[in-house]
Protein backbone atom coordinates (compact mmCIF):
# COMPACT_ATOMS: atom_id res chain seq x y z
CA UNK A 1 0.00 0.00 0.00
CA UNK A 2 1.52 3.30 -1.16
CA UNK A 3 -0.86 6.02 0.04
CA UNK A 4 -1.20 9.49 -1.43
CA UNK A 5 -0.71 12.20 1.18
CA UNK A 6 -2.04 15.75 1.24
CA UNK A 7 -1.57 18.35 3.98
CA UNK A 8 -4.23 20.74 5.30
CA UNK A 9 -4.08 23.28 8.16
CA UNK A 10 -5.07 22.15 11.64
CA UNK A 11 -7.53 25.05 11.63
CA UNK A 12 -9.57 23.25 8.97
CA UNK A 13 -10.51 20.63 11.56
CA UNK A 14 -11.26 23.09 14.34
CA UNK A 15 -7.98 23.17 16.28
CA UNK A 16 -7.80 25.62 19.19
CA UNK A 17 -6.15 29.02 18.80
CA UNK A 18 -3.30 27.89 21.07
CA UNK A 19 -2.61 24.75 19.06
CA UNK A 20 -2.75 26.68 15.80
CA UNK A 21 -0.15 29.22 16.84
CA UNK A 22 1.96 26.54 18.51
CA UNK A 23 2.09 24.28 15.46
CA UNK A 24 2.71 27.33 13.25
CA UNK A 25 5.79 28.19 15.31
CA UNK A 26 4.34 31.56 16.28
CA UNK A 27 6.43 33.20 19.05
CA UNK A 28 3.17 34.10 20.83
CA UNK A 29 2.81 30.42 21.64
CA UNK A 30 6.14 30.39 23.42
CA UNK A 31 5.96 33.59 25.43
CA UNK A 32 3.24 35.39 27.36
CA UNK A 33 4.36 38.73 28.68
CA UNK A 34 7.87 38.17 30.06
CA UNK A 35 7.33 34.47 30.75
CA UNK A 36 7.83 31.57 28.38
CA UNK A 37 4.82 29.30 27.94
CA UNK A 38 6.88 26.30 26.83
CA UNK A 39 10.50 25.47 27.52
CA UNK A 40 11.87 25.29 24.02
CA UNK A 41 10.51 24.80 20.51
CA UNK A 42 9.81 21.45 18.84
CA UNK A 43 10.82 23.06 15.55
CA UNK A 44 14.39 23.77 16.74
CA UNK A 45 17.03 21.01 16.57
CA UNK A 46 19.14 23.09 18.96
CA UNK A 47 16.32 23.22 21.53
CA UNK A 48 15.72 19.49 21.14
CA UNK A 49 19.37 18.71 21.77
CA UNK A 50 19.50 21.04 24.77
CA UNK A 51 16.43 19.40 26.33
CA UNK A 52 18.00 15.97 25.81
CA UNK A 53 21.24 17.02 27.52
CA UNK A 54 19.36 18.44 30.51
CA UNK A 55 17.17 15.33 30.81
CA UNK A 56 20.17 12.99 30.74
CA UNK A 57 22.16 14.99 33.29
CA UNK A 58 19.27 15.34 35.73
CA UNK A 59 18.49 11.63 36.08
CA UNK A 60 20.28 9.87 38.97
CA UNK A 61 21.79 6.47 38.26
CA UNK A 62 19.79 4.96 41.12
CA UNK A 63 16.53 6.11 39.52
CA UNK A 64 17.59 4.75 36.15
CA UNK A 65 18.33 1.35 37.70
CA UNK A 66 14.94 1.06 39.41
CA UNK A 67 13.05 2.20 36.33
CA UNK A 68 14.95 -0.18 34.04
CA UNK A 69 14.26 -3.10 36.37
CA UNK A 70 10.53 -2.33 36.49
CA UNK A 71 10.22 -1.74 32.75
CA UNK A 72 12.08 -4.93 31.93
CA UNK A 73 9.68 -6.89 34.11
CA UNK A 74 6.60 -5.18 32.69
CA UNK A 75 7.61 -5.41 29.04
CA UNK A 76 8.49 -9.07 29.30
CA UNK A 77 4.97 -9.69 30.61
CA UNK A 78 3.53 -7.84 27.59
CA UNK A 79 5.23 -10.10 25.03
CA UNK A 80 7.79 -7.51 23.94
CA UNK A 81 10.51 -8.29 21.43
CA UNK A 82 14.18 -8.62 22.28
CA UNK A 83 14.72 -5.25 20.61
CA UNK A 84 12.30 -3.60 23.06
CA UNK A 85 13.94 -5.31 26.03
CA UNK A 86 17.32 -4.11 24.78
CA UNK A 87 15.89 -0.59 24.53
CA UNK A 88 14.86 -0.84 28.19
CA UNK A 89 18.43 -1.74 29.11
CA UNK A 90 19.68 1.36 27.32
CA UNK A 91 17.96 3.42 30.00
CA UNK A 92 20.78 2.47 32.37
CA UNK A 93 23.18 4.45 30.16
CA UNK A 94 23.71 7.90 31.78
CA UNK A 95 23.62 9.48 28.31
CA UNK A 96 20.26 8.00 27.37
CA UNK A 97 16.95 9.87 27.24
CA UNK A 98 13.38 9.05 26.33
CA UNK A 99 10.73 10.47 24.07
CA UNK A 100 7.46 9.64 25.77
CA UNK A 101 3.76 9.77 25.05
CA UNK A 102 0.73 8.34 26.83
CA UNK A 103 -2.98 7.74 26.66
CA UNK A 104 -5.97 6.33 28.50
CA UNK A 105 -6.73 2.63 28.16
CA UNK A 106 -9.47 2.87 25.54
CA UNK A 107 -11.28 -0.37 24.76
CA UNK A 108 -9.59 -2.30 21.93
CA UNK A 109 -6.71 0.23 21.87
CA UNK A 110 -8.92 3.31 21.96
CA UNK A 111 -9.26 5.75 19.05
CA UNK A 112 -6.86 5.87 16.12
CA UNK A 113 -4.81 8.71 17.56
CA UNK A 114 -3.57 6.39 20.32
CA UNK A 115 -1.56 4.48 17.72
CA UNK A 116 -0.68 7.70 15.88
CA UNK A 117 0.83 9.07 19.10
CA UNK A 118 2.77 5.89 19.78
CA UNK A 119 4.24 5.59 16.28
CA UNK A 120 4.95 9.34 16.19
CA UNK A 121 6.99 8.76 19.34
CA UNK A 122 8.97 5.97 17.69
CA UNK A 123 9.78 8.23 14.74
CA UNK A 124 10.68 11.24 16.88
CA UNK A 125 12.94 9.12 19.08
CA UNK A 126 14.82 7.95 15.97
CA UNK A 127 15.21 11.52 14.78
CA UNK A 128 16.53 12.73 18.13
CA UNK A 129 19.01 9.86 18.27
CA UNK A 130 20.23 10.74 14.77
CA UNK A 131 20.54 14.41 15.74
CA UNK A 132 22.33 13.96 19.06
CA UNK A 133 24.11 10.62 18.82
CA UNK A 134 22.84 9.64 22.26
CA UNK A 135 20.58 6.62 22.99
CA UNK A 136 16.92 7.63 22.72
CA UNK A 137 14.16 5.26 23.83
CA UNK A 138 10.50 5.66 22.75
CA UNK A 139 8.12 5.12 25.69
CA UNK A 140 4.34 4.81 25.98
CA UNK A 141 2.97 5.75 29.41
CA UNK A 142 -0.22 3.87 30.25
CA UNK A 143 -2.75 6.17 31.90
CA UNK A 144 -3.93 3.16 33.88
CA UNK A 145 -4.59 5.02 37.12
CA UNK A 146 -7.23 7.17 35.47
CA UNK A 147 -10.64 6.36 36.99
CA UNK A 148 -12.87 7.73 34.21
CA UNK A 149 -14.33 4.42 33.06
CA UNK A 150 -17.01 6.19 30.99
CA UNK A 151 -14.31 7.54 28.66
CA UNK A 152 -12.71 4.20 27.89
CA UNK A 153 -15.42 1.51 27.90
CA UNK A 154 -16.48 1.89 24.26
CA UNK A 155 -14.85 1.51 20.85
CA UNK A 156 -16.38 2.80 17.61
CA UNK A 157 -16.08 1.71 14.01
CA UNK A 158 -17.63 2.90 10.75
CA UNK A 159 -19.33 0.48 8.39
CA UNK A 160 -21.23 1.94 5.48
CA UNK A 161 -23.52 4.71 6.70
CA UNK A 162 -23.32 3.63 10.35
CA UNK A 163 -20.97 4.15 13.24
CA UNK A 164 -21.18 0.99 15.33
CA UNK A 165 -20.11 0.56 18.93
CA UNK A 166 -18.49 -2.20 20.95
CA UNK A 167 -19.04 -1.78 24.69
CA UNK A 168 -17.56 -3.28 27.84
CA UNK A 169 -20.60 -3.31 30.14
CA UNK A 170 -20.04 -4.70 33.64
CA UNK A 171 -23.58 -3.85 34.75
CA UNK A 172 -22.64 -0.71 36.69
CA UNK A 173 -23.31 2.86 35.63
CA UNK A 174 -20.35 3.95 33.49
CA UNK A 175 -19.84 6.96 35.78
CA UNK A 176 -19.42 4.77 38.89
CA UNK A 177 -15.95 5.08 40.41
CA UNK A 178 -14.32 1.69 39.97
CA UNK A 179 -10.90 2.95 40.98
CA UNK A 180 -7.95 2.85 38.60
CA UNK A 181 -9.27 1.46 35.30
CA UNK A 182 -6.04 -0.43 34.71
CA UNK A 183 -6.76 -2.61 37.74
CA UNK A 184 -10.20 -3.68 36.50
CA UNK A 185 -10.27 -7.44 35.96
CA UNK A 186 -12.13 -8.33 32.76
CA UNK A 187 -15.30 -10.24 33.54
CA UNK A 188 -16.34 -13.23 31.47
CA UNK A 189 -19.79 -12.04 30.40
CA UNK A 190 -18.83 -8.42 29.75
CA UNK A 191 -15.72 -9.42 27.79
CA UNK A 192 -17.58 -11.98 25.68
CA UNK A 193 -20.24 -9.37 24.85
CA UNK A 194 -17.63 -6.72 24.01
CA UNK A 195 -15.92 -9.13 21.61
CA UNK A 196 -19.30 -10.03 20.10
CA UNK A 197 -20.01 -6.32 19.65
CA UNK A 198 -16.63 -5.94 17.98
CA UNK A 199 -17.36 -8.75 15.54
CA UNK A 200 -20.65 -7.08 14.62
CA UNK A 201 -19.11 -3.62 14.36
CA UNK A 202 -15.94 -4.23 12.36
CA UNK A 203 -16.30 -3.61 8.62
CA UNK A 204 -15.53 -6.29 6.08
CA UNK A 205 -11.97 -6.50 4.85
CA UNK A 206 -9.37 -9.05 3.83
CA UNK A 207 -7.65 -8.86 7.24
CA UNK A 208 -10.79 -8.77 9.36
CA UNK A 209 -10.25 -12.22 10.88
CA UNK A 210 -6.73 -11.29 11.99
CA UNK A 211 -7.98 -8.09 13.59
CA UNK A 212 -10.65 -9.99 15.51
CA UNK A 213 -8.14 -12.64 16.57
CA UNK A 214 -5.79 -9.96 17.93
CA UNK A 215 -8.63 -8.65 20.10
CA UNK A 216 -9.63 -12.14 21.28
CA UNK A 217 -6.05 -13.02 22.23
CA UNK A 218 -5.57 -9.85 24.27
CA UNK A 219 -8.96 -9.10 25.84
CA UNK A 220 -9.26 -12.29 27.87
CA UNK A 221 -11.49 -12.76 30.95
CA UNK A 222 -9.42 -12.69 34.14
CA UNK A 223 -6.85 -10.32 32.65
CA UNK A 224 -6.67 -6.69 33.79
CA UNK A 225 -7.76 -3.88 31.54
CA UNK A 226 -4.16 -2.60 31.69
CA UNK A 227 -2.65 -5.86 30.46
CA UNK A 228 -5.26 -6.32 27.71
CA UNK A 229 -4.64 -2.82 26.38
CA UNK A 230 -0.85 -3.16 26.59
CA UNK A 231 -0.87 -6.50 24.78
CA UNK A 232 -3.00 -5.16 21.91
CA UNK A 233 -0.93 -1.97 21.68
CA UNK A 234 2.15 -4.17 21.51
CA UNK A 235 0.74 -5.87 18.39
CA UNK A 236 -0.03 -2.52 16.79
CA UNK A 237 3.22 -0.73 17.73
CA UNK A 238 5.89 -3.37 18.37
CA UNK A 239 8.86 -0.99 18.74
CA UNK A 240 7.82 1.09 21.75
CA UNK A 241 8.60 0.52 25.44
CA UNK A 242 5.41 0.51 27.56
CA UNK A 243 5.28 1.59 31.19
CA UNK A 244 2.66 1.40 33.93
CA UNK A 245 3.38 3.75 36.81
CA UNK A 246 0.91 1.88 39.04
CA UNK A 247 3.85 0.20 40.77
CA UNK A 248 5.05 0.72 44.33
CA UNK A 249 8.69 0.95 43.24
CA UNK A 250 8.00 3.75 40.79
CA UNK A 251 5.68 5.56 43.19
CA UNK A 252 8.45 5.58 45.79
CA UNK A 253 10.62 7.46 43.31
CA UNK A 254 7.87 10.07 43.07
CA UNK A 255 7.38 10.45 46.83
CA UNK A 256 9.45 13.69 47.11
CA UNK A 257 7.22 15.27 44.43
CA UNK A 258 4.06 14.22 46.29
CA UNK A 259 5.40 15.52 49.61
CA UNK A 260 6.22 18.90 48.09
CA UNK A 261 2.67 19.20 46.78
CA UNK A 262 1.27 18.47 50.26
CA UNK A 263 3.56 21.08 51.77
CA UNK A 264 3.13 23.74 49.07
CA UNK A 265 -0.23 23.05 47.44
CA UNK A 266 -1.30 26.66 47.92
CA UNK A 267 1.52 27.87 45.69
CA UNK A 268 0.48 25.46 42.92
CA UNK A 269 -3.15 26.55 43.12
CA UNK A 270 -2.40 30.27 43.18
CA UNK A 271 0.03 30.10 40.28
CA UNK A 272 -2.26 27.98 38.11
CA UNK A 273 -5.21 30.30 38.72
CA UNK A 274 -3.17 33.37 37.79
CA UNK A 275 -1.42 31.82 34.78
CA UNK A 276 -4.66 30.30 33.47
CA UNK A 277 -6.34 33.72 33.63
CA UNK A 278 -3.39 35.22 31.72
CA UNK A 279 -3.75 32.62 28.98
CA UNK A 280 -7.45 33.36 28.64
CA UNK A 281 -6.78 37.12 28.57
CA UNK A 282 -4.32 36.51 25.73
CA UNK A 283 -7.05 34.88 23.64
CA UNK A 284 -6.20 31.25 24.39
CA UNK A 285 -7.99 28.76 26.63
CA UNK A 286 -7.17 27.07 29.92
CA UNK A 287 -7.37 23.29 29.53
CA UNK A 288 -6.82 22.55 33.22
CA UNK A 289 -9.29 23.67 35.86
CA UNK A 290 -7.07 24.26 38.93
CA UNK A 291 -7.89 22.31 42.09
CA UNK A 292 -6.64 22.91 45.67
CA UNK A 293 -4.60 19.69 45.89
CA UNK A 294 -3.25 17.77 42.89
CA UNK A 295 -3.34 14.29 44.39
CA UNK A 296 -5.68 11.32 44.64
CA UNK A 297 -5.77 8.51 47.16
CA UNK A 298 -6.36 5.08 45.59
CA UNK A 299 -7.97 2.00 47.05
CA UNK A 300 -9.09 -1.30 45.59
CA UNK A 301 -12.22 0.21 44.09
CA UNK A 302 -11.81 3.96 44.24
CA UNK A 303 -9.55 6.83 43.22
CA UNK A 304 -10.60 9.77 45.33
CA UNK A 305 -9.48 13.41 45.08
CA UNK A 306 -7.80 14.97 48.11
CA UNK A 307 -9.56 18.17 49.16
CA UNK A 308 -8.76 20.83 51.72
CA UNK A 309 -10.82 20.83 54.91
CA UNK A 310 -10.00 23.24 57.70
CA UNK A 311 -6.30 23.02 58.47
CA UNK A 312 -6.12 19.48 57.07
CA UNK A 313 -7.39 17.34 54.23
CA UNK A 314 -10.36 15.14 53.35
CA UNK A 315 -11.15 12.50 50.74
CA UNK A 316 -13.94 13.86 48.57
CA UNK A 317 -17.28 12.15 49.16
CA UNK A 318 -15.86 9.91 51.90
CA UNK A 319 -15.92 10.18 55.64
CA UNK A 320 -12.14 10.30 55.83
CA UNK A 321 -10.20 13.20 57.35
CA UNK A 322 -6.42 13.48 57.19
CA UNK A 323 -3.97 15.79 58.87
CA UNK A 324 -0.98 16.96 56.91
CA UNK A 325 1.14 14.45 58.82
CA UNK A 326 -1.33 11.66 58.01
CA UNK A 327 -0.95 12.39 54.31
CA UNK A 328 2.84 12.66 54.53
CA UNK A 329 2.98 9.36 56.42
CA UNK A 330 0.86 7.69 53.72
CA UNK A 331 3.25 8.98 51.04
CA UNK A 332 6.19 7.63 53.04
CA UNK A 333 4.76 4.25 53.98
CA UNK A 334 2.36 3.44 51.13
CA UNK A 335 3.25 5.58 48.10
CA UNK A 336 1.45 3.13 45.82
CA UNK A 337 -1.84 4.48 47.22
CA UNK A 338 -1.04 7.99 46.00
CA UNK A 339 -1.92 9.03 42.46
CA UNK A 340 -1.10 12.37 40.82
CA UNK A 341 -3.79 14.29 38.95
CA UNK A 342 -3.48 15.97 35.55
CA UNK A 343 -1.15 18.64 36.93
CA UNK A 344 1.34 16.39 38.70
CA UNK A 345 1.15 13.34 36.42
CA UNK A 346 3.53 14.76 33.79
CA UNK A 347 5.88 15.97 36.53
CA UNK A 348 5.87 12.49 38.09
CA UNK A 349 6.57 11.01 34.67
CA UNK A 350 9.52 13.35 34.14
CA UNK A 351 10.80 12.74 37.66
CA UNK A 352 11.29 9.03 37.01
CA UNK A 353 12.15 9.17 33.28
CA UNK A 354 14.90 11.21 31.54
CA UNK A 355 12.33 12.85 29.27
CA UNK A 356 13.72 14.91 26.41
CA UNK A 357 10.34 15.30 24.67
CA UNK A 358 6.69 14.52 25.24
CA UNK A 359 4.50 13.76 22.21
CA UNK A 360 1.19 15.50 22.78
CA UNK A 361 -2.19 15.82 21.18
CA UNK A 362 -3.88 19.24 20.97
CA UNK A 363 -5.47 18.97 24.43
CA UNK A 364 -2.26 17.85 26.09
CA UNK A 365 -0.31 20.65 24.40
CA UNK A 366 -2.75 23.02 26.10
CA UNK A 367 -2.17 21.29 29.46
CA UNK A 368 1.54 21.90 29.18
CA UNK A 369 0.95 25.57 28.36
CA UNK A 370 -0.21 25.91 31.97
CA UNK A 371 2.55 23.84 33.55
CA UNK A 372 5.92 25.32 32.58
CA UNK A 373 6.48 27.24 35.79
CA UNK A 374 5.02 24.44 37.88
CA UNK A 375 7.86 22.31 36.51
CA UNK A 376 10.31 25.04 37.56
CA UNK A 377 8.86 25.28 41.05
CA UNK A 378 9.14 21.54 41.62
CA UNK A 379 12.63 21.40 40.19
CA UNK A 380 11.73 19.05 37.32
CA UNK A 381 13.11 19.80 33.84
CA UNK A 382 10.29 20.40 31.39
CA UNK A 383 10.67 18.47 28.12
CA UNK A 384 10.07 19.73 24.62
CA UNK A 385 6.40 19.34 23.74
CA UNK A 386 6.24 17.65 20.34
CA UNK A 387 2.82 17.67 18.62
CA UNK A 388 1.85 14.20 17.43
CA UNK A 389 1.27 13.42 13.79
CA UNK A 390 -2.37 13.91 12.86
CA UNK A 391 -4.05 11.88 10.10
CA UNK A 392 -7.32 11.20 8.35
CA UNK A 393 -7.39 7.91 6.43
CA UNK A 394 -9.48 8.06 3.24
CA UNK A 395 -10.40 4.73 1.69
CA UNK A 396 -10.83 4.56 -2.13
CA UNK A 397 -14.63 4.40 -2.07
CA UNK A 398 -14.82 7.43 0.22
CA UNK A 399 -12.29 9.30 -1.91
CA UNK A 400 -14.58 8.83 -4.94
CA UNK A 401 -17.46 10.43 -3.03
CA UNK A 402 -15.32 13.43 -2.06
CA UNK A 403 -14.13 13.85 -5.63
CA UNK A 404 -17.58 13.36 -7.17
CA UNK A 405 -19.11 16.15 -5.12
CA UNK A 406 -15.98 18.32 -4.75
CA UNK A 407 -16.03 17.97 -0.96
CA UNK A 408 -13.32 18.55 1.63
CA UNK A 409 -13.12 16.49 4.82
CA UNK A 410 -14.01 19.56 6.88
CA UNK A 411 -17.26 19.96 4.90
CA UNK A 412 -18.56 16.87 6.71
CA UNK A 413 -18.05 18.31 10.20
CA UNK A 414 -19.91 20.75 12.37
CA UNK A 415 -21.68 21.06 15.73
CA UNK A 416 -24.41 18.66 14.58
CA UNK A 417 -23.52 15.85 12.19
CA UNK A 418 -27.16 15.34 11.17
CA UNK A 419 -27.67 19.04 10.42
CA UNK A 420 -24.44 19.09 8.42
CA UNK A 421 -25.49 16.01 6.48
CA UNK A 422 -28.93 17.46 5.68
CA UNK A 423 -27.45 20.79 4.58
CA UNK A 424 -25.01 19.05 2.25
CA UNK A 425 -27.78 16.88 0.84
CA UNK A 426 -29.98 19.90 0.19
CA UNK A 427 -27.11 21.68 -1.56
CA UNK A 428 -25.98 18.74 -3.67
CA UNK A 429 -29.21 16.85 -4.38
CA UNK A 430 -31.95 19.45 -4.33
CA UNK A 431 -30.85 23.07 -4.50
CA UNK A 432 -28.19 22.36 -7.12
CA UNK A 433 -30.60 20.45 -9.36
CA UNK A 434 -31.65 22.21 -12.57
CA UNK A 435 -34.53 19.77 -13.06
CA UNK A 436 -38.06 20.91 -12.21
CA UNK A 437 -39.84 17.61 -12.63
CA UNK A 438 -43.34 18.41 -11.35
CA UNK A 439 -43.76 21.67 -13.32
CA UNK A 440 -42.57 19.88 -16.48
CA UNK A 441 -45.08 17.09 -15.97
CA UNK A 442 -47.90 19.57 -15.30
CA UNK A 443 -47.00 21.39 -18.53
CA UNK A 444 -47.10 18.09 -20.45
CA UNK A 445 -50.55 17.27 -19.06
CA UNK A 446 -51.84 20.71 -20.05
CA UNK A 447 -50.34 20.45 -23.53
CA UNK A 448 -51.91 17.02 -24.02
CA UNK A 449 -55.33 18.36 -23.05
CA UNK A 450 -54.87 21.25 -25.49
CA UNK A 451 -53.98 18.85 -28.33
CA UNK A 452 -57.22 16.88 -27.91
CA UNK A 453 -59.24 20.05 -27.42
CA UNK A 454 -57.87 21.48 -30.70
CA UNK A 455 -58.61 18.20 -32.52
CA UNK A 456 -62.22 17.91 -31.31
CA UNK A 457 -63.93 20.24 -33.90
CA UNK A 458 -62.11 18.62 -36.82
CA UNK A 459 -62.91 15.09 -35.68
CA UNK A 460 -66.58 15.96 -35.12
CA UNK A 461 -66.80 17.48 -38.64
CA UNK A 462 -65.41 14.29 -40.18
CA UNK A 463 -67.60 11.91 -38.20
CA UNK A 464 -69.50 12.38 -34.95
CA UNK A 465 -68.56 8.83 -34.01
CA UNK A 466 -64.92 9.82 -33.70
CA UNK A 467 -65.69 11.58 -30.41
CA UNK A 468 -65.58 8.27 -28.45
CA UNK A 469 -62.41 7.17 -30.26
CA UNK A 470 -60.77 10.50 -29.40
CA UNK A 471 -61.81 10.18 -25.75
CA UNK A 472 -60.28 6.69 -25.58
CA UNK A 473 -57.08 7.97 -27.20
CA UNK A 474 -56.96 10.91 -24.77
CA UNK A 475 -57.36 8.60 -21.74
CA UNK A 476 -54.68 6.24 -23.06
CA UNK A 477 -52.25 9.13 -23.62
CA UNK A 478 -52.88 10.58 -20.15
CA UNK A 479 -52.41 7.16 -18.57
CA UNK A 480 -49.10 6.74 -20.38
CA UNK A 481 -48.03 10.20 -19.20
CA UNK A 482 -48.94 9.34 -15.59
CA UNK A 483 -46.90 6.13 -15.77
CA UNK A 484 -44.00 8.15 -17.10
CA UNK A 485 -44.49 10.70 -14.31
CA UNK A 486 -44.50 7.97 -11.65
CA UNK A 487 -41.29 6.47 -13.00
CA UNK A 488 -39.62 9.88 -13.27
CA UNK A 489 -40.50 10.89 -9.71
CA UNK A 490 -39.36 7.51 -8.40
CA UNK A 491 -36.03 7.77 -10.19
CA UNK A 492 -35.53 11.36 -9.01
CA UNK A 493 -36.14 10.28 -5.42
CA UNK A 494 -33.75 7.35 -5.88
CA UNK A 495 -31.07 9.71 -7.14
CA UNK A 496 -31.60 11.96 -4.14
CA UNK A 497 -31.45 8.97 -1.81
CA UNK A 498 -28.21 7.80 -3.44
CA UNK A 499 -26.65 11.21 -2.84
CA UNK A 500 -27.76 11.17 0.78
CA UNK A 501 -26.45 7.63 1.24
CA UNK A 502 -23.07 8.53 -0.23
CA UNK A 503 -22.77 11.58 1.99
CA UNK A 504 -23.72 9.53 5.04
CA UNK A 505 -21.01 6.96 4.21
CA UNK A 506 -18.39 9.67 3.84
CA UNK A 507 -19.40 11.35 7.08
CA UNK A 508 -19.39 8.08 9.06
CA UNK A 509 -15.91 7.30 7.76
CA UNK A 510 -14.30 10.74 8.06
CA UNK A 511 -16.24 12.76 10.64
CA UNK A 512 -18.29 10.42 12.88
CA UNK A 513 -19.23 13.19 15.31
CA UNK A 514 -15.65 14.48 15.45
CA UNK A 515 -12.53 14.10 13.30
CA UNK A 516 -11.96 10.45 12.41
CA UNK A 517 -8.79 9.97 14.47
CA UNK A 518 -10.59 10.97 17.68
CA UNK A 519 -13.48 8.50 17.31
CA UNK A 520 -12.79 5.40 15.23
CA UNK A 521 -10.66 2.51 16.47
CA UNK A 522 -7.43 1.24 14.87
CA UNK A 523 -8.86 -2.25 14.37
CA UNK A 524 -11.03 -0.78 11.59
CA UNK A 525 -7.90 0.04 9.57
CA UNK A 526 -6.42 -3.31 10.61
CA UNK A 527 -9.49 -5.17 9.31
CA UNK A 528 -9.03 -3.64 5.87
CA UNK A 529 -5.25 -3.55 5.58
CA UNK A 530 -3.69 -5.62 8.38
CA UNK A 531 -2.36 -4.88 11.87
CA UNK A 532 0.94 -3.38 10.64
CA UNK A 533 -0.93 -0.94 8.38
CA UNK A 534 -1.91 1.44 11.18
CA UNK A 535 1.69 2.30 12.04
CA UNK A 536 2.71 2.08 8.36
CA UNK A 537 0.25 4.88 7.59
CA UNK A 538 1.95 7.03 10.24
CA UNK A 539 5.33 6.21 8.71
CA UNK A 540 4.04 7.15 5.25
CA UNK A 541 3.45 10.82 6.08
CA UNK A 542 6.20 13.43 6.44
CA UNK A 543 7.48 13.94 10.00
CA UNK A 544 5.67 17.27 10.10
CA UNK A 545 3.14 17.89 12.84
CA UNK A 546 2.52 21.50 11.81
CA UNK A 547 -0.24 20.26 9.47
CA UNK A 548 -2.94 17.58 9.36
CA UNK A 549 -2.32 14.80 6.84
CA UNK A 550 -5.01 13.38 4.54
CA UNK A 551 -3.96 9.86 3.60
CA UNK A 552 -5.64 8.20 0.61
CA UNK A 553 -5.07 4.44 0.72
Amino acid sequence: MVPAVEAIPHAALGASALFQVYTAGDPAAFKLGHRHVYHGSPWSAEDRAKAAAIAAESMPAETRAVVADVLAEQNRSWESSEAVLEAVERLRDPESVVVVTGQQLGLFAGPLYTVYKAQSTVRLARRLEDETGRPVVPVFWLADEDHDFAEIHRARFSDGEEVRTATYDDGLDPDTDRGAVGRIVLEDGATTQALSDLEAALPDGPERDDALEAARLTYVPGRTMRDAFALLLRRLVPDIVIVSADDARLKRLGAPLFRKEVEEHQWTLTFLEQWSAALVDAGFHAQIDPTPVNLFVMGDSHRTPVDLEGDGFALRGRDTRLTKQDLLDRIENAPETISPNVVLRPLFQDTILPTAAYVAGPGEAAYFAQLGHVYDHFGVPMPIIEPRLSLTVIEPGIAKILDRYALEVADLGGPSTQETLHALWRRLALDASDLEVEPALDAARSALEDVFADLAPTLEAVDAGLEQTAAAARAKALNALERLATTTVRLEKRNHDIVRSRLARAQAALWPGAPQERVLGPLEVAARHGLPAVRELVDAVPLDASVHHLVRT
